[in-house]
């Protein structure tokens, strides 16, 4: 009888383990995830995969790589600022406009490239490159800091 007993109660003990183990995940990862009526709405997660300043030193190329679990849409609401020196000594920090100084060019999924197509997304994995024309040359002696931030989630900063 009393090894059934403590049977009993070692089973009971790995299901409380695996409950409290679920509830305790479910509240670690909860501050992410936003309720909108019945629907669930995870942010965008993005980083920063990479920069290229181009021979004339005022065409900055940036991939953004869409690192969350959910679509990202709403890429013309994304916030781009880039601080620099340019080549006239000066420090330049500018906050650059959707199709006006920065621009979507192409998506990159594995080793796939395509162009960009608005108002197509940036599924989870891909990268899209964008293209940011700065408003004076920037001096390649000093770092450029790109800070990339959607309309909800987490900015990504590069310092390239």
């Amino acid at each position: 009888m009393g090894v059934e007993v403590a049977v009993g109660m070692a089973i009971i003990a790995i299901a409380l383990v695996i409950v409290l183990g679920s509830l305790a995940s479910l509240i670690l990862t909860g501050y992410k995830i936003e309720t909108t009526g019945q629907n669930i709405y995870i942010p965008p997660e993005i980083k920063i995969s990479g920069a290229l300043l181009e021979s004339n030193n005022q065409t900055l190329l940036v991939n953004i790589t869409n690192i969350g679990a959910s679509d990202i849409y709403d890429i013309k609401d994304f916030d781009v600022i880039v601080n620099y020196n340019s080549t006239s000594g000066s420090q330049v920090v500018e906050l650059f406009t959707y199709n006006s100084t920065w621009f979507p060019i192409k998506i990159y999924v594995n080793s796939y490239s395509a162009q960009y197509i608005s108002p197509s997304g940036i599924l989870p994995g891909e990268t899209l490159e964008i293209e940011i024309n700065l408003p004076s040359p920037a001096n390649r002696s000093y770092p450029i800091v790109i800070v990339v931030s959607p309309l909800k989630g987490e900015q990504a900063i590069y310092t390239y």
